[in-house]
C-alpha cells in the first residue's frame, strides 16, 4: 500500500473520478473548465469545507475536541461568498443542515478516540484484477487490534447511490489487499438529507465487489475519457437510442431507394 500513484503498470482507478463520473453524466470537455476552483459548483465547495473541516476537528486532542463545537471549525472553511449556490437562500440553507447535522454526528461518535486514517489518499494493487485502486479515506478508527476491527466512514454533501455502492465497493476491495481483511463496518453519512447509510461487509460481499470493480476496470478506456463522452447508464441510453434511430434512418433510406429501383425498373427496360 502506498500513499501516492501507482507504480505497477495497472490500470488506475481513482474513487474521486468515478465520484464526479457519477455526479456528471455529461461532463464539461476539459478545453471549457475553469481553472482550480474557480470552476467548482457549490457541492464542490461545500464538499471541500466539510473535508478541511473535519481533518481539523478529527486531528485535534480527544480533551480538546470534546470542548470544541464543530460549527466553529466549518465556519473557518466554509466559502464565503454565495456566489455559486443556486440564490443566498440556497446559501444559508445549505449551511445551516450541514452544520446541524456535524454536530449530531460528532455527538454521536463522542466515543471514537484517535482515527488510524484522516484524510489520507492511499493506492494498493489489486493483481487478481490487474488494477490498482488510489482511495481517498476520509475517516478510519481502529475498534480493537485486530486487522478486521476498522470503521470507515465516508460524508458526502448529499446522497447519491451509485456514489455510496462504488465507494463501498472499492472499499471492500481496498480493504481486503491493502490490510487482508474486509472493514468490520462502512458508514456513509449524506448530510443535506440527514441519512446514514451502513455497511456490514461479509464474505459473500468480497465477490460482490470484486465483480463491480472488474466492470469498472473494463469500462476504464471510457472512464479516462469521460470530458468527450460518458458511459454511466443515462448517457449509454441515449447513445443507444441515438444509434438505433441512426440505423432506423439507414434502413428506411435504402429500402426507399430499392423501391425508387424496382420502380424505374420496367420503365428503362421496357
Amino acid at each position: 500500500m502506498r500513499n501516492s500513484d501507482s507504480l505497477s503498470g495497472f490500470p488506475l482507478l481513482h474513487d474521486y473520478q468515478l465520484e464526479e463520473m457519477w455526479r456528471t453524466p455529461q461532463p464539461i470537455r476539459q478545453s471549457q473548465r475553469k481553472r482550480g476552483r474557480e470552476g467548482w459548483n457549490w457541492r464542490q465547495r461545500v464538499q471541500y469545507a466539510i473535508g478541511h473541516a473535519l481533518n481539523e476537528y478529527f486531528g485535534m486532542e480527544v480533551e480538546v475536541r470534546r470542548e470544541v463545537p464543530v460549527q466553529y471549525v466549518l465556519e473557518k472553511w466554509w466559502p464565503k461568498q454565495s456566489n455559486s449556490f443556486e440564490s443566498l437562500f440556497h446559501y444559508w440553507d445549505v449551511k445551516n443542515k450541514v452544520s446541524g447535522e456535524l454536530s449530531k454526528i460528532c455527538a454521536l461518535n463522542n466515543d471514537l478516540l484517535v482515527p488510524v486514517m484522516l484524510y489520507e489518499q492511499f493506492c494498493t494493487a489489486v493483481p487478481e484484477l490487474e488494477v490498482d485502486i488510489s482511495l481517498i479515506i476520509q475517516a478510519a478508527w481502529q475498534q480493537s487490534e485486530q486487522a478486521d476491527s476498522l470503521l470507515i466512514q465516508k460524508y458526502m454533501v448529499d446522497y447519491n447511490p451509485n456514489v455510496i455502492s462504488t465507494f463501498q465497493h472499492l472499499t471492500n476491495v481496498f480493504c481486503y489487499y491493502a490490510f487482508g481483511a474486509l472493514p468490520q463496518l462502512i458508514e456513509v453519512y449524506c448530510l443535506l438529507e440527514g441519512k446514514k447509510v451502513r455497511f456490514l461487509p461479509g464474505s459473500a460481499s468480497l465477490q460482490q465487489s470484486m465483480d463491480y470493480v472488474r466492470l469498472l476496470k473494463d469500462s476504464r478506456e471510457d472512464m479516462h475519457g469521460m470530458a468527450e463522452r460518458c458511459r454511466c447508464r443515462g448517457c449509454m441510453g441515449q447513445q443507444g437510442s441515438q444509434q438505433n434511430r441512426a440505423n432506423k434512418d439507414k434502413k428506411e433510406e435504402r429500402e426507399a431507394k430499392n423501391c425508387r429501383d424496382r420502380s424505374f425498373g420496367p420503365t428503362l427496360f421496357s
